[in-house]
């Protein structure tokens, strides 16, 4: 009875709330006007529509091209290119959204804060390169529009005469400015969106794997070495770690080991995905057409910054969000550029100088992304000699994709190239025969009969693994294929590709656009290396200390401290060699060429033996041949040698070089 009661008093409180109209259909694009001298520069009226506005700012763009219009074809392809896509914006409803966008770039152009040459799927806008938003022909390049807006997934709808989008499927244009002036763009849009601007909250979850380590440790009461040791045993497929009722399903020893601790399991089971702590978007402004505080409640970062208090996903389905980072690489372009007296538009992307230097790249210093580990990699088994094999590497360098490199190598370097079906060898021949980019995956299904628009549905409901939706679309190319008279292979393979390069293929107008950042870089420190390493020390002196106090201060650390420090920083050994040479480390009671040794012999050193010679570094007075020989006796808990004999062999080989120059 006293259940049923609650259930009936439940229903009552929920029926207060029938009738209720909270008044939010959509995103209502924040009001702003343009200033009418840009008008006059444009040799418009005043009182045009922000639509006419946006069409003579494209015009303009468009004669700077200077296409010759005695090549028709060219001429056509970009003419009815920026009609449609003029049209789709208008017809979507994005036009003052475009605006708002271009009006961010054009106050940086204007106070000269320096901006990248675009980034993400915006990067594939025709219209964004014409007015300057995007510095990369989407034309040229082979890029498509519908990856950035999509006529069918776009909704809009109009109430008592006013014009609301859907958040969740809106446009979306991430800017990347200066990193050292990103505080003056957010000034400008609070001042232009008074009361109607905000940061936006972060909420990070209790993961899985976390949750077994902990709670082993505190309910289990098992060590921190016996935990970590069970929660590594949780796979990780394409960098993302698997949930752990799937690694119980999948991995018998995990699975031994949470039967063996059934309490533990249970309780990180419930407690999974709870809110673990909250934060600040980094790069996520907010700006509401509304004030905000009569919207969406806020409150105060830590540095007294007006937050929402909704995260990204709640806060987008009333609300405009704009991603503006602050990127150093910009920041350092700019400089070198100035220096020189060059601008960054006039380097050709394809000067013979970029990728000659890339074919035996020994030094990553500096190089937007390459200098990046994993990327820097990459780009040494491929060796690009272009453009778009620079893109390449940077959609291969990612955890899914890393299982392509050697195939894209050896097209890169040897022109082999895979062929999936003669159908589709004319799409993937620029990338090897691998469905590197998401829009080759859209160009397959075009191919079969599909329109771009639905071409990129399909693609996103595979990627984002929409089990309802995937089987209607299966039926749907089954369809195409015989409406098509294609053979029924073509859609059996189509579909294999869509499912497998969910986990790896990448969005190509991102990573061509960065890849042409990354060719900026390359020009500048090959060609004007002094100007360029200038400028990164400059730029350093605005860096946060990447490594806390610990950083040198010789004081308080050790050396084993300091050469793990510098590891982190990725600070390569042969400059942190060059710097204890120069006397960085001179506090230390060793010859400059001693510790440069044992910083050569640290780096040879695997992560599990660096931890335990950290453990043994006071017990042998920070002596790291001692710790060395003391490992090669030392068992674990598992009763395993730390350093066994053929591994001191292999480090005494390496360390053989190093103990020669020394000598000498």
């Amino acid at each position: 009875m006293i259940q049923m009661n609650k259930h009936l008093d439940d229903k009552i409180f929920s029926d207060k709330f029938d009738n209720t109209d909270l008044g939010l259909h959509g995103v209502r694009l924040p009001e702003f006007s343009i200033d009418s001298s840009l008008k006059r520069h444009l040799n418009i009226s005043e009182d045009v529509s922000n639509y006419d506005f946006l069409r003579a700012l494209a015009l303009n763009g468009f004669k700077k091209l200077n296409i010759d219009k005695s090549n028709k074809v060219d001429y056509k392809k970009y003419i009815d290119r920026a009609k449609y896509e003029l049209d789709t914006l208008k017809e979507l409803g994005f036009i003052d959204y475009i605006l708002l966008v271009w009006d961010v770039i054009n106050f940086c152009k204007t106070s000269d804060i320096p901006v990248g040459l675009g980034r993400g799927s915006a990067a594939g806008s025709l219209i964004l390169y014409l007015i300057g938003v995007t510095r990369i022909d989407p034309v040229k390049y082979d890029l498509y529009f519908e990856r950035f807006i999509s006529k069918i997934r776009a909704k809009k709808q109009v109430i008592e005469g006013i014009t609301y989008l859907d958040g969740s499927l809106m446009c979306d244009v991430d800017l990347d400015i200066c990193y050292y002036n990103r505080q003056k763009v957010l000034q400008y849009l609070e001042t232009k969106f008074k009361g109607k601007t905000s940061k936006i909250l972060t909420l990070n979850t209790l993961s899985g794997k976390l949750l077994i380590k902990e709670c082993g440790k505190i309910v289990g009461e098992k060590s921190e070495e016996e935990m970590t040791n069970i929660s590594s045993l949780i796979p990780k497929v394409y960098g993302q770690v698997k949930d752990i009722n799937v690694a119980y399903e999948e991995v018998e020893k995990f699975k031994d080991c949470c039967d063996e601790n059934k309490e533990t399991f249970q309780i990180a089971l419930k407690l999974r995905d709870l809110i673990k702590n909250k934060g600040v978007h980094p790069s996520g402004v907010l700006l509401s057409y509304y004030d905000l505080e009569t919207v969406c409640p806020t409150e105060f970062s830590s540095d007294k910054e007006p937050v929402s208090s909704f995260d990204m996903n709640w806060v987008s389905i009333f609300n405009i969000k704009l991603d503006i980072l602050g990127l150093r690489s910009v920041s350092v372009v700019d400089d070198v550029c100035k220096n020189i007296g060059i601008k960054v538009e006039d380097i050709d992307l394809n000067h013979e100088t970029i990728y000659r230097n890339l074919q035996e790249l020994r030094s990553p210093h500096g190089l937007f992304q390459i200098e990046a580990e994993t990327n820097f990699r990459v780009c040494q088994k491929v060796k690009p000699k272009n453009l778009e094999e620079l893109s390449g590497v940077l959609a291969l360098a990612r955890p899914g994709a890393l299982q392509f490199v050697d195939k894209y190598a050896a097209h890169t370097n040897y022109q082999q190239s895979e062929s999936i079906h003669p159908f589709f060898d004319e799409i993937l021949k620029e990338t090897g025969g691998v469905a590197l980019y998401q829009e080759q995956l859209m160009k397959m299904a075009h191919e079969i009969g599909f329109t771009l628009d639905e071409a990129e549905i399909l693609r996103r409901i595979v990627g984002k693994k929409k089990t309802e939706e995937i089987k209607a679309w299966k039926k749907k190319i089954e369809s195409k294929i015989k409406e098509n008279k294609i053979p029924k292979e073509v859609g059996e393979i189509l579909w294999k590709i869509l499912e497998d390069s969910a986990n790896y293929s990448f969005n190509k107008s991102h990573s061509l656009a960065y890849a042409a950042l990354a060719a900026v870089t390359i020009y500048l420190k090959f060609n004007y290396p002094q100007q360029f390493f200038l400028s990164l020390l400059k730029m350093s002196r605005n860096e946060p200390d990447p490594i806390g106090d610990s950083s040198f201060r010789n004081k308080y650390s050790n050396k084993f401290e300091i050469f793990q420090a510098a590891e982190e920083a990725n600070l390569n050994i042969g400059v942190l060699s060059s710097l204890i040479q120069a006397g960085a480390l001179s506090g230390f009671n060793q010859s400059r060429s001693k510790i440069v040794l044992e910083a050569q012999l640290w780096n040879i050193l695997t992560a599990k033996e660096k931890k335990y010679s950290i453990s043994f570094a006071e017990k042998f007075d920070y002596d790291l041949i001692k710790i060395i020989k003391h490992l090669n006796k030392f068992t674990d808990e598992k009763g395993n040698v730390v350093i066994k004999d053929a591994r001191l062999n292999t480090i005494k080989t390496k360390y053989e070089p190093y103990l020669q120059i020394y000598n000498h």
